[in-house]
């Protein structure tokens, strides 16, 4: 594979001169943006552990008493049975709380470099499958070449500097930060970070603020050899080998539990990893970092024939690089920005956005053979269902558990936006429902069935407590927001309070059908929760279908002020659910329809996976036109695309929109929510032949496939990536069962709409 395969690299001839151009780098913990400079380098630093706050922050929030939220939860319930909607509106505020705390960038490394002449033939490539920043320029006769990676194995930034030729450099080396500084000298500096920091929604608030509540510290630490002569602190001249590691180390310990430590532990943690980083030498600490990382990477690729689409191809392995740069086991999950942020005051504090964009983050986890990589969010799933029965007992008297629209570092689950707050983006109790869907989906993957229980069974047990009987006898959820959408009254006035969106309809159906197929194997089909479960399941209303044909927002049909509205939560059951029955079918195309293709970045993505599941091949070139059009860095509105450095729009940037583009293109090629392994079911009408390796289809199979330019089937091979016997293959028309117990096997199409399998 050449270095200059423009499926994995970016090449690009001028160095960054905004965030957004640069390159990042990460190994799921410690994040890096190179800018790429010349004589001025500077590479801004991430820790993923660098929040605001601490495991207290939201208990400090809490704004209602148990007994005044009762009262709150029962108003609002008579408001809305009584279609009185501004009442209902102005109950559930009184429920809601503050904001969680915020993502904050860590620091910087800055490398001045000084040379004999002026730089020319500049270059810059981010190699995909190396996960290295590579810069290259001539002086006069030398050639200098440096390169720049974060690794998993050994824990640190490393940068390396060579000159080809008879001239060295100057180098001078600095290490600052945006935070509190507690103390810096020669390589280090140790850091505090805010006790609390509000997002950019609350502009009367001050942020960050750094009082006496607790909070985590941190430290960086820098660490160098080279060849030329030292000059005093990091500075040296004459160089042509340099090798700096930079470590970072924080008092953080996990997802929703208190910090232990304080700067000086962080800093000997620090020092220990730079220290021992710098002891293995360049050579093999490049070669620990791409054999790590490679593991990880060469799993899965897609090539077209010719090249051609060569940035869809890039993308896609784009998104599968950034979910291995930004979430690893044992660290924390990506954010609304992965693991990079360069702002003390980020939108929507670069946080856990709950109802759509954690969850679209991990949508391609499993299916592009990452599903390591997901391991951060189940450990997020965990904290937040023991905090969450907390939440679910205070404010609705409810057992089990349940979080809302944002969480963080701390497993913050109440509801935010206190006061006059908006409910559309503010109230929404069924996110913690909606994060059970990955444990579910990990099981169907082949994971054990005890590993989704505990959540999927305590959540269960909130929604039971939360449904209502309606007057018709069926079920339903009151009060009931369709996230960040909006409806029209009878008054003519909009809301956001209803009684059962079809969202929330959607996911209560999914989950207590979950606990049915969870419960079987653990043998616990005869438990009281399974068998609740199953008599409410009896009793919820179908997906609403409007008079006009399209898939309403609510149960109750009503007008909406934004019918081209970002969101696309009504259809939910299409995907991520699995529900692709005609009706439903016909109905979501509608619904897309009328929604019209143009939208933020992670809209786009979703539109692409909605289309897939229905497949809609013949729709899906206009909306990759769309994510693939290019951004400025000061772009606004919400028109997505890709800024200078292939983050996705919103705008502003939001890695979902990455990270959701690689789930939906692994949906065009191989799909199996439906009990059977689809080969080809969407592949866009103007693609040309290619092949996608390394896909993972439920129950645990390995799929490459291979097509035509008529997006035919020429060849799939699939084999078991567990305990998997049997499976059922289908291509177009025609179905074949194929034994895996004996190894892969290879499908080709044959005459007469049949397939052929072959032994390989």
């Amino acid at each position: 594979m050449s270095t200059e395969d423009p499926a994995h690299v970016h090449v690009s001839e001028t160095p960054a001169g905004r965030w957004l151009e640069a390159f990042p780098l990460g190994n799921g913990r410690l994040g890096a943006m190179v800018f790429g400079s010349p004589t001025d380098e500077r590479i801004t630093l991430n820790d993923g552990s660098a929040w605001s706050g601490d495991v207290s922050s939201e208990e400090r929030q809490r704004a209602i008493s148990a007994d005044d939220a009762a009262v709150a939860l029962a108003s609002a319930r008579a408001a809305l049975a009584a279609g009185q909607f501004d009442e209902a509106t102005q109950q559930v505020r009184r429920l809601q709380s503050d904001y969680t705390q915020s993502y904050l960038p860590f620091g910087a490394l800055s490398l001045e470099v000084g040379h004999r002449g002026s730089p020319v033939g500049y270059r810059r490539e981010l190699r995909l499958r190396d996960a290295e920043a590579v810069v290259s320029y001539r002086v006069g006769g030398s050639r200098v070449t440096r390169r720049a990676f974060v690794s998993a194995p050994d824990q640190v930034l490393v940068f390396s500097l060579q000159v080809s030729g008879d001239e060295g450099v100057d180098v001078s080396l600095g290490i600052d930060s945006p935070l509190a500084v507690l103390d810096r000298g020669d390589g280090f500096v140790t850091v505090r970070l805010p006790s609390d920091s509000a997002p950019p929604h609350e502009p009367d608030l001050a942020a960050p603020v750094y009082d006496e509540r607790p909070s985590v510290r941190g430290a960086i630490v820098a660490r160098w050899a080279h060849d030329g002569v030292s000059v005093g602190g990091f500075r040296a001249t004459g160089v042509r080998r340099l090798l700096v590691v930079v470590a970072t180390a924080t008092t953080f310990t996990a997802v929703g539990r208190a910090p232990a430590g304080d700067e000086t532990s962080a800093l000997a943690a620090a020092v220990a990893t730079a220290e021992a980083a710098l002891g293995l030498g360049a050579a093999r600490l490049v070669e620990r970092h791409r054999a790590a990382h490679r593991s990880l990477y060469d799993r899965t690729s897609l090539r077209f024939a010719g090249g051609e689409p060569a940035l869809v191809a890039y993308l896609f392995h784009f998104g599968r690089y950034l979910l291995i740069s930004s979430s690893r086991p044992g660290g924390l999950p990506a954010t609304l920005q992965g693991l990079w942020n360069d702002s003390m005051r980020p939108p929507w504090s670069a946080n856990y956005t709950v109802n759509i964009n954690t969850q679209m983050n991990y949508w391609a986890a499993e299916t592009a053979n990452l599903a390591e990589c997901a391991e951060p969010l189940v450990d997020l799933v965990a904290a937040l269902r023991e905090r969450g029965a907390v939440t679910a007992r205070h404010l609705y008297g409810a057992a089990g558990w349940c979080a809302h629209h944002n969480t963080d570092a701390w497993a913050y689950t109440s509801p935010v936006g206190r006061g006059q707050a908006d409910p559309a983006w503010a109230f929404w109790p069924l996110a913690g429902a909606w994060l059970c869907r990955h444990l579910v989906e990990r099981v169907r993957f082949g994971a054990a069935p005890d590993l989704a229980w505990p959540a999927v069974s305590s959540a269960a047990e909130f929604l039971l407590d939360w449904l209502v009987e309606q007057p018709d006898g069926s079920l339903g959820l009151s009060p009931s927001t369709s996230p960040e959408n909006h409806f029209t009254g009878p008054d003519g006035g909009s809301y956001a309070v209803d009684l059962t969106s079809t969202v929330d309809l959607s996911i209560t159906r999914e989950l207590l059908a979950s606990v049915a197929e969870l419960a079987a194997p653990l043998g616990l089909s005869a438990s009281p929760l399974a068998r609740r479960a199953a008599a409410a399941l009896a009793r919820l209303p179908r997906v609403p279908i409007g008079a006009d044909g399209l898939v309403q927002e609510w149960l109750t049909d009503r007008p909406l002020p934004e019918p081209h509205h970002r969101h696309l939560s009504h259809l939910y059951a299409v995907f991520p659910g699995a529900d692709t029955s005609p009706a439903l079918a016909e109905a979501a195309s509608r619904s897309l329809d009328a929604r019209g293709d143009d939208s933020t970045g992670w809209s786009l993505a979703w539109k692409l996976a909605l289309r897939a599941r229905l497949r809609q091949a013949d729709r899906l070139p206009a909306l990759l036109a769309l994510a693939l059009r290019p951004v400025p860095p000061d772009a606004t509105g919400e028109h997505g695309g890709l800024y200078p450095n292939r983050f996705s729009a919103h705008p502003p940037f939001q890695i979902d929109g990455n990270l959701g583009f690689t789930a939906a293109v692994a949906e065009f090629a191989v799909q199996s929510h439906a009990g059977v392994v689809d080969l080809l079911p969407a592949i866009p009408s103007d693609w040309p032949a290619g092949r996608l390796t390394g896909l993972v289809a439920r129950p645990g199979v390995v799929v490459d496939v291979e097509w035509d330019s008529q997006g035919a089937l020429v060849a799939a091979r699939l084999s078991a990536a567990g305990p998997v016997t049997r499976v059922a293959v289908r291509w177009r028309d025609a179905t074949q069962r194929v034994d895996l117990a004996a190894g892969s096997v290879r499908i080709v199409p044959a005459s007469e709409g049949r397939l052929t399998v072959e032994r390989v």
